[in-house]
């Protein structure tokens, strides 16, 4: 067998079992799914769950969006803590464990999604609130936002630092980021919501954008698509170098 034939055959093998091990990172990776619709850009709820009053707001609400054209507004005037925390899958009294009071009612969002150890669950949020202009003590009606992913956290509530808001709401602490570390592989469920504290005079919301679990199974793919074609070409310089 002539050595050109043999060069041939041992890149047509390369190439195969690289392609073969592509597919299979292509099976394994596609079990797990990135989140669907994170940045409403739908224009809609698609691919999430949701409770109480939310709505899809676009730049004229006033404030955001961070990515693409829309994003998602959670208000406060709405379902009760006991759904809230019904809907969420969380026991009984989880919300006012958080150390603000008794939550009266409020909106929140879900979305089940299976990711790898070391992805990193991601969004940005914007607490908006009334109570801190017409009430007199908010710090008795501590409205707050909070994250549901394996455990609860308190987001923010109405002791941040607040700016004047061109939203239908009086004040805002502006974008923030969330972010959380998987720590191991399997299914989660994110819940996002808001809450009154207290009483239902005066509303806060919430906006959320730029959902996301990060790398995505897609990126993971085009880097070894990149080291495939490197492959190739390294056997091709081979081959023309022999020659």
């Amino acid at each position: 067998m002539s050595t050109s034939t043999l060069v041939k055959l041992s890149a047509f093998a390369a190439s195969f079992v690289s392609l073969v091990g592509f597919s299979t990172v292509l099976s394994v990776e596609s079990s797990y799914a990135s989140i669907v619709n994170g940045g409403f850009e739908a224009g809609n709820f698609d691919g999430w769950e949701t409770l109480g009053d939310t709505s899809i707001e676009t730049a004229a609400f006033g404030s955001g969006p961070t990515e693409g054209d829309f994003q998602a507004l959670l208000r406060t005037s709405s379902s009760n803590e006991f759904q809230l925390e019904d809907f969420l899958g969380l026991s009984s009294g989880s919300l006012a464990s958080l150390g603000n009071g008794n939550a009266t009612d409020g909106s929140a969002i879900k979305q089940t999604f299976t990711a790898k150890a070391g992805q990193v669950v991601k969004f940005d949020w914007n607490f908006l609130t009334d109570e801190l202009d017409f009430d007199d003590d908010p710090s008795s009606f501590n409205d707050f936002a909070f994250v549901s992913l394996t455990s609860l956290s308190e987001l923010g509530d109405t002791s941040l630092s607040f700016m004047n808001s061109l939203t239908p709401f009086s004040d805002e602490t502006g974008f923030e980021k969330f972010s959380y570390v998987i720590p191991t592989t399997g299914t989660y469920t994110l819940g996002i919501g808001v809450t009154d504290v207290g009483n239902r005079i005066f509303e806060s919301g919430l906006l959320v954008d730029k959902v996301a679990v990060t790398p995505e199974p897609a990126s993971i793919l085009g880097l070894l698509a990149v080291s495939v074609l490197g492959a190739g070409s390294a056997f091709k310089r081979k081959q023309q170098h022999k020659a």
